[in-house]
């Protein structure tokens, strides 16, 4: 211990890295069709990434950090101090929360680089997830054809420039959209014959249904035999909440204050993971399927004890209706979170707290990195692990990742 802090003398598992896409991600192999539908547009020195006829950037906000070039983006870890501040009660203008954005930096792109980085960081492994591409879902949602061919485009990319699974350093979930069985399931076997260790799934309803939907349980079976880790990651773009806001609270689209404010508290970016985690285990997934396993990566979790205590309230209730359509729910509802799930929290939040909650055998360490919104480098996350025991810390920083990864 030093300061209050451990010193670690192991190198660790970063579950949440990111890399920042070049604009040839959905084209480089994409068919004509994908060409077509995916363009760029330039308008003056501005370009702007169009999905059909749809931006995936507001074109007034010349300020934007995150931008599809991604030309000039905040350093990381920039807004640590400013999350940790605000946890606490401050209040911040936008030039201290944002501060200076910075040229794209190489490491941000290229796999040697960030293996480079790996090592000086003390990093021995990472799971690596999209900037843009877990925002794009949402401008297909009507079109499963095009979706699927675009992401897989998309996941032929991430195998090209990153490796779903290279290695046995960086592990990069290729993104499975949930809009059809077929789709879904014919993308899982492609990313499984490529090496794949764990995919990435939007979190929330899945166009019209639960996720845990019996319909899906030929995608579902085929993730219970092969152990792919599913990680649901904090996902942008529109999303079916956009549309159920618009029909209960919805105001013109012009007002954006309304819109960008008013919204995103009614629902936040807890809401679509505390959806998606009571409708698996209230549709006993798990019980048809006993070998999921489900990280949620980027989405904090101050969530949790909420919704541990809503299941078990209703627990009991719903247990009869479930009972009734043919299926049964043997354990309470909470341990069936403890036992399937693993949480990566925010470092401003009470980690630790959310390890006595769930066990620090249930928590991931997720830095981030580089985004402005994580820490300045993957190892200041332990900062916010004391109280804990030199071997929980462990096993948060390097273990719980390593075990889950089959690693």
């Amino acid at each position: 211990m030093r300061g209050g802090v451990v010193i670690m003398d192991y190198l660790i598992f970063d579950s949440d890295n990111h890399y920042y896409e070049p604009d040839d991600c959905f084209t480089r192999h994409g068919d004509d069709v994908v060409k077509r539908y995916v363009t760029w547009v330039a308008e003056g020195r501005k370009r702007h990434l169009l999905f059909g006829n749809i931006r995936t950037n507001d074109p007034r906000n010349p300020n934007s950090v995150m931008n599809p070039t991604f030309s000039r983006v905040a350093r990381p870890g920039a807004f640590h101090d400013a999350l940790q501040a605000i946890e606490k009660g401050s209040q911040l203008s936008f030039t201290e929360r944002y501060g200076e954005l910075e040229a794209l930096r190489p490491v941000y792109r290229d796999r040697d680089e960030r293996l480079m980085a790996m090592d000086e960081q003390g990093v021995e492994r990472i799971m690596l997830f999209p900037t843009l591409g877990l925002t794009v879902e949402g401008y297909m949602a009507g079109e499963p054809e095009l979706m699927y061919r675009v992401m897989h485009a998309f996941n032929l990319w991430l195998d090209d420039d990153w490796g779903l699974n290279r290695d046995g350093r960086i592990y990069a979930p290729p993104v499975v959209p949930m809009l059809t069985v077929e789709g879904a399931t014919a993308e899982l076997d492609w990313a499984l014959s490529r090496g794949a260790r764990a995919i990435t799934i939007q979190p929330g309803p899945v166009y019209g249904r639960s996720p845990a939907d019996t319909y899906f349980d030929p995608f579902w079976a085929r993730v219970n035999e092969s152990g792919v880790l599913v990680a649901y990651h904090a996902a942008g773009g529109p999303t079916s909440y956009d549309s159920a806001f618009a029909q209960q609270w919805g105001k013109e689209p012009s007002d954006r204050i309304y819109l960008d404010t008013f919204r995103r508290n009614l629902y936040p970016f807890e809401r679509p993971i505390m959806d998606t985690a009571q409708a698996l285990i209230l549709g006993n997934l798990f019980g048809r399927f006993p070998s999921i396993r489900v990280a949620s990566i980027e989405m904090g979790g101050t969530w949790v004890q909420y919704l541990l205590h809503g299941l078990d309230h209703s627990g009991p209730l719903l247990t009869r209706h479930v009972r009734a359509f043919g299926t049964v729910l043997d354990d309470r509802p909470s341990d069936v979170f403890r036992e399937r799930f693993w949480v990566s929290p925010f470092p401003e939040e009470d980690v630790v707290g959310l390890a006595h909650l769930i066990g620090p055998d249930h928590v991931l360490m997720g830095s981030d990195w580089p985004h402005p919104e994580g820490t300045p480098t993957p190892a200041d996350y332990v900062s916010c692990l004391d109280g804990l025991e030199r071997a929980e810390v462990r096993r948060i920083m390097r273990d719980n990742a390593m075990e889950l990864l089959a690693a």
